[in-house]
């Protein structure tokens, strides 16, 4: 797969300059050849269809069709947004929203690698948003995390998901995915957080926000911003020890 780099970049919009100007179908087919497989790749990467088990060959490839599509409606809608420097509508739920902060918290603190990107790739960024957001979606249709008037209803307690297999592994816990238990479950995890010894607390808050170590210990006071990680590793240690194996949707 060839690198994305400003090549690779200029050449993708150039496309999709063609199809927003002329509704150039070679150029969308050719623009859907170059950015699927990355697409698809992203999907499968994605931390939150990982942590929600829906990052299979399956999943990814739906995720992929979907943001496909959601380029291609509405007369390239969205491609034109790109190239009015907009960016992509960003779902509304505070539960996703909510599972995406304190997923942060089973994280080893690494990024995963992406060597093949040089710096100013707007259209790989931008895709790359749509991707997450997409994901999202996929992920409250997958576990049916549908909501009305951001309130859990009797529907949030089915699934799109596969069904469990009927003889599990012995002692495999299945996992807790549906809305109400998640909902819950978070909730439990911030009145947790809420007990940590104050600088603890603060840094670890902080830290989910995505504040860096660095600010995080000048607003603390502390030494250095190793001080502040060790801060936030002893809170991860803490919520690990408490929560793991209760859901995989947040802690592995």
């Amino acid at each position: 797969m060839a690198a994305w780099n400003h090549a690779f970049e200029q050449e993708a919009v150039t496309l999709v300059q063609r199809i927003v100007e002329s509704r150039d179908t070679n150029a969308w087919r050719a623009l859907m050849v170059k950015i699927a497989p990355r697409i698809e790749g992203w999907a499968r990467g994605n931390r939150l269809l990982k942590r929600c088990r829906l990052s299979g060959d399956d999943d990814a490839r739906a995720v992929m069709v979907t943001v496909l599509e959601r380029l291609a409606a509405n007369d390239y809608e969205n491609l034109k947004q790109f190239i009015a420097h907009t960016e992509p509508a960003q779902p509304e739920d505070d539960l996703v929203a909510a599972v995406i902060r304190l997923g942060k918290l089973d994280d080893d603190g690494s990024e995963p690698g992406e060597p093949d990107a040089d710096t100013g790739t707007a259209l790989r960024a931008w895709l790359l948003r749509l991707v997450d957001f997409t994901s999202r979606d996929h992920v409250r249709k997958r576990l049916g995390w549908g909501s009305r008037d951001g309130e859990p209803n009797k529907r949030d307690l089915h699934s799109d998901a596969g069904t469990l297999d009927d003889h599990p592994e012995p002692a495999a816990r299945p996992p807790m995915t549906d809305r109400l238990t998640v909902s819950k479950l978070v909730a439990e995890v911030s009145e947790h957080i809420n007990t940590f010894p104050a600088e603890m607390r603060s840094a670890v808050v902080m830290w989910l926000d995505d504040v860096e170590p660095a600010e995080i210990a000048k607003k603390l006071a502390l030494a250095d911003p190793s001080k502040a990680k060790a801060l936030i590793r002893a809170g991860q240690a803490r919520l690990r020890e408490r929560f793991r194996g209760r859901s995989p949707v947040l802690f592995t």
